[in-house]
């Protein structure tokens, strides 16, 4: 009877060890270059519904200004659905979103002073019978030429026309669409002032389906020669009822690679296949995020894997819905960091635009586990060239994913940057530990300084379930990323 508990206890040891861990052999692909994302790779935006509902932002801020500097190079697209209702120094009326000549002065001085590019979505829904009318817009951009903003600033017009008809709007036709492109193609080239000034879109969403799909392949076709970038928008689901569970689902992770790859599908069919694609517009759930949720540590898991599966899948720049205030906001009302705050100031400090392949093994379907490499941001560490920057996350809330490094990684020291709800467990947590430490500003303009762990060659890296992680091989010498 002993020898039979015996035998029990070792038994359900062993069950409960291979419960709460799963082997996940990575292998990394270091003499390829899949992808080099642009230096403004990880940006973000601001909604046009800011103007419309007078939620102005204090740009003059200096915790706003030290935070924007520290996700710097950056794009902060201003732009939206209330772009199609936007007007600039009009009359206010209840329809209209009204943008003044200190509004743009307030924008072109924060990104100017925080090394940020400006993106400022106009109104297509001004028209002219069929065509798009262009008075109101000329009205900003000479502004801006005699001002010298215009070649500081980049320019789009319309949002999602896709769904103008849900709206109530003018439905436009693809060719409708693209000729007003053309048109502000040429007022922007008529002003000497604005001959660095260029133009992006279509800012469609789901190009997958065959209506969304002409309107992108229109736009490329007709403004492809000076397209700065083909703008696609993407969410997984609503916020509305949204739970902290759907930010975990790894059945999510297949969604985004489908929508990417049909945008590079009809790039490369179009007239212009060189230009590059961005996710002009994106977070975890639309409908502003949800409350409670999309502003805690669990939003940073489907946020990572965006970052991770959209350079490995040929995009050049992801922006971020929204820098600040709403639900899904990277920072909050009172200018603190939102924990994807944090994890997107991490990623731009030691992901680099050089992009690898990597293959797991031993991963359940959908992979619960997922991991991403780049060479390391030497502009923005202290890391030298030559390293490489791997960053893995783990939605998995039983096992921890030990992950073993093959090839030249398997006899590497590498240095980790474990991620952590400051509440063990409760990825629900507002604040986040950064090994071990909570992760807080010093003051207005000072950033906690980031101490990362010494982890021997050979040794696996332990990833517990619910956090993510980035681990920097600093001596991998490989020569593609010098």
């Amino acid at each position: 009877m002993l020898l039979n508990l015996l035998y029990l206890a070792i038994f359900c040891t062993a069950s409960s060890s291979s419960l709460s861990t799963r082997n996940v052999p990575v292998t990394i692909d270091t003499n390829k270059v899949i992808n080099i994302v642009d230096n403004r790779f990880l940006s973000y935006t601001i909604d046009t519904s800011t103007y419309k509902w007078k939620n102005f932002i204090d740009f003059s801020s200096p915790r706003l200004r030290t935070l924007m500097s520290q996700l710097s190079p950056a794009v902060l697209r201003v732009g939206g659905t209330a772009a199609d209702v936007l007007v600039y120094n009009e009359t206010s009326n209840k329809r209209n979103a009204i943008v003044t000549k200190d509004n743009i002065t307030a924008l072109v001085d924060v990104t100017k002073s925080t090394n940020t590019r400006l993106i400022f979505d106009l109104n297509q829904q001004l028209r002219n019978g069929t065509e798009w009318d262009s008075t109101n817009a000329e009205k900003l951009i000479k502004f801006c030429s005699k001002m010298n903003y215009c070649n500081s600033m980049d320019w789009e017009l319309g949002n999602e026309p896709e769904y103008y008809q849900r709206d109530n709007r003018t439905v436009l036709t693809a060719e409708q669409i693209g000729d007003g492109f053309v048109k502000l193609n040429s007022l922007l080239r008529s002003y000497a002032n604005c001959q660095n000034s260029s133009i992006i879109g279509p800012d469609v969403g789901r190009v997958t389906t065959t209506s969304t799909g002409i309107i992108f392949s229109t736009v490329v076709n007709m403004t492809g020669s000076y397209l700065k970038a083909a703008t696609i928008h993407h969410y997984y689901f609503s916020g509305t009822n949204a739970t902290k569970e759907n930010y975990m689902n790894a059945s999510y992770f297949a969604d985004l690679p489908k929508l990417i790859g049909q945008a590079n599908k009809l790039l490369s069919e179009s007239k212009y296949p060189g230009v590059p694609l961005w996710l002009g517009e994106t977070s975890n759930a639309y409908g502003g995020g949800t409350p409670n949720v999309s502003d805690r540590f669990v939003d940073g898991f489907l946020w990572l894997e965006k970052l991770g599966i959209a350079a490995a899948n040929g995009v050049k720049v992801v922006c971020r819905q929204e820098l600040y205030r709403s639900n899904y906001a990277l920072i909050d009302g009172n200018f603190n960091p939102n924990p994807s705050y944090w994890l997107s100031w991490i990623h731009n400090m030691l992901v680099g635009q050089k992009v690898f392949a990597v293959n797991l093994t031993g991963l359940p379907t959908p992979p619960t586990t997922r991991v991403y490499a780049h060479c390391t941001n030497t502009a923005r560490s202290s890391y030298r060239p030559g390293a490489v920057t791997v960053f893995a996350l783990n939605v998995d809330t039983i096992k921890n994913s030990v992950l073993t490094f093959n090839g030249p990684f398997a006899n590497q020291n590498y240095e980790s940057y474990l991620l952590e709800p400051s509440v063990s467990g409760d990825v629900l947590s507002k604040s986040v530990k950064l090994n071990g430490r909570t992760l807080t500003m010093l003051s207005d303009v000072k950033m906690p300084k980031i101490v990362p762990i010494g982890r021997k060659a050979g040794s696996t890296f332990a990833l517990p379930p619910a956090t993510m992680a980035f681990l920097v091989f600093p001596d991998a010498k490989i020569p593609l990323c010098h």
